[in-house]
């Protein structure tokens, strides 16, 4: 069997040596430098905390959406309207198509399967979680010393979290974000987006929600979330704070959103120095300097968020990214044989705002991608089974919730996913859904490099993989979940999969056969999916996943949080 592998391997390393390497192409001249962006942050007013002082377990349930009631369908993404003509680069232009599913596909038929099963990753626990009577649900998870956080938005109860511990048991909730706000706060009707995050560097949980201006932030007093008491913080923001992705870092806590600016994309820094001790936080800083993607509507970059036990070097930035596929945003311009990530790094300066700024990074050359799914900004594009008008949306605009980071001592790592169309037109409806994914390195006072990316939706043409999240291990396993779809025999409705890499694996592929965690047996109909999941990893054993995400049973879509680990966990 030893012998076979490696015959096998072998092989995969021949071929693979015949298909083009993105680390190798270097970026424009334009682009081979930092460079500062003008303007300085807006800043608001202090923000007094609220003291929550109450044991979740004794709060009122939150009312469940129970089936025969009305879905309703959540707020639709803001979607700027292009004032001027797309720049587009023509439709009939040759542009180089993506050749790492090749690269997946070399790798799966010259690898036998028992020697992916005998790294398959191992899991226990299995939470199904009902239809809460709105779409989407953006449903997140995350995980704390002794606790599961779980969160969804909710039709009729506003946004909701489970906290269960960890073998699955719920130990409180279902609980409302606006219950623990303070009466007559705008947080009290929340509109939902919840986004959870474990503070790994002081042991503290970070919830968010959004109001009609602004977003609702708590952070926990302890490790203990349900009988430790929260800080809860309010923060103003210039425009309905849509779809909010945030980041932990060592200075603040610094969530982008999707405001409908013309100026550029927008991003909030919160003091977590204040915030974790319930003192009176300094006012935030907003930033809009980083310039707006031209022929999207919809603009967000990612911000990075710190995993695993060894802090980031003395110094070392908050990461912000954003994918940019160059024949959408550059017409003419466009460089046909590879598309970019662009990073961002923030400088925050509590005391002095003024000193604070965005530094734009060397952007960084990776293979081609394609953001035309049918067009540049329809939502719901990816085929289901048996209509050929319910769509799911790959949401093709942002890299996926999360970006995570983490330093190995030798290098530090940011892994991260986002939406690609396999088929490689420009123009039509053809659409065959991938999800590529990658892995970013830094070495000492280095600027950032591509180490590994990959285009991972295995199966024909009418096989869809959408909606991925990524996470790293301590020992730089990767874990990617995603749902699938299939409109050729035997179909496949919206399901929910999982599938991983071992760091020893040749780079580029996905090494683990695909594990199914819920299998869908409908169509979705509502025209919303989505809009974000979550895989994190258990800070404990700093090797376990936990992943959420939504799937399409009989009556109405269900979420499923999932743990697994690699052997030697």
């Amino acid at each position: 069997m030893k012998s076979k592998f490696v015959s096998s391997s072998a092989k995969w390393l021949a071929l693979a040596a015949l298909l083009p390497c993105a680390v190798a192409l270097a970026a424009p001249p334009r682009a081979d430098r930092a460079e500062r962006l003008p303007g300085r942050p807006l800043t608001g007013q202090p923000v007094t905390p609220h003291d929550i002082k109450i044991d979740l377990r004794t709060l009122p349930k939150a009312q469940m959406w129970q089936p025969g009631m009305e879905i309703k369908e959540a707020h639709r993404r803001q979607y700027t309207p292009l004032t001027a003509k797309s720049p587009h680069t023509p439709a009939n232009r040759f542009v180089a198509p993506d050749r790492l599913p090749e690269l997946q596909r070399i790798w799966d038929e010259n690898v036998p399967a028992s020697a992916r099963a005998k790294s398959a990753a191992k899991s226990r626990v299995s939470i199904n979680n009902p239809n809460t009577g709105v779409s989407p649900g953006d449903p997140v998870v995350e995980v704390g010393t002794n606790h599961v956080i779980y969160a969804v938005n909710s039709g009729g109860a506003g946004t909701y979290f489970n906290v269960y511990n960890k073998t699955g048991t719920l130990v409180a909730g279902p609980i409302r974000f606006g219950s623990l706000a303070p009466a007559g706060n705008a947080c009290t009707s929340d509109r939902g987006d919840p986004l959870v995050y474990f503070d790994r560097q002081a042991g503290r949980w970070f919830l968010l929600s959004m109001d009609d201006g602004g977003v609702c932030t708590f952070v926990s007093k302890t490790s203990d979330p349900v009988a430790g008491g929260w800080w809860f913080y309010r923060y103003s923001t210039l425009a309905f704070p849509d779809y909010p992705h945030c980041g932990v870092w060592n200075n603040a806590y610094v969530c982008a959103t999707n405001e409908g600016s013309v100026a550029g994309a927008d991003v909030y820094a919160f003091d977590r120095a204040n915030m974790l001790n319930g003192a009176t936080a300094r006012p935030a800083q907003r930033f809009s300097s980083i310039p707006t993607l031209p022929g999207y509507g919809f603009q967000i970059v990612t911000p990075a968020s710190f995993y695993g036990t060894t802090a980031a070097p003395t110094g070392r930035r908050q990461i912000l990214a954003r994918h940019r596929d160059d024949e959408a945003h550059d017409g003419g311009a466009a460089n046909a044989t590879q598309d970019y990530l662009e990073l961002f790094e923030l400088n925050i300066d509590w005391n002095t705002p003024a000193n604070s700024g965005v530094t734009t990074l060397p952007r960084i050359a990776i293979s081609e991608f394609n953001s035309w799914f049918r067009n540049y900004s329809t939502f719901a594009t990816v085929p289901q089974p048996g209509s050929n008008t319910a769509r799911l949306d790959p949401i093709r605009e942002v890299l996926l919730n999360q970006l995570t980071y983490r330093n190995f001592g030798t290098h530090e790592s940011i892994v991260g996913t986002f939406a690609t169309n396999q088929n490689p037109a420009r123009t039509g409806n053809t659409v065959d859904s991938g999800v590529r994914w990658f892995e970013l390195r830094r070495v000492g006072a280095g600027n950032w490099t591509l180490h590994q990316e990959g285009t991972f939706s295995p199966g024909d043409t009418n096989t869809h993989h959408l909606l991925g999240v990524a996470a790293m291990d301590k020992f730089g396993n990767i874990g990617l979940g995603y749902n699938v779809t299939k409109t050729s025999n035997p179909t496949v409705f919206a399901s929910l999969r999982y599938t991983g890499r071992t760091a020893g694996a040749p780079l580029g592929v996905m090494t683990l056969a695909e594990t199914t965690v819920a299998t869908g047996t409908a169509r979705e109909t509502s025209g919303r999916w989505g809009d974000y999941y979550q895989m994190t990893v258990d800070p404990v054993d700093d090797c376990t996943f936990w992943f959420v995400g939504m799937y399409r049973p009989a009556g109405s879509w269900q979420t499923r949080i999932q743990d697994f680990k690699f052997p030697g966990c």
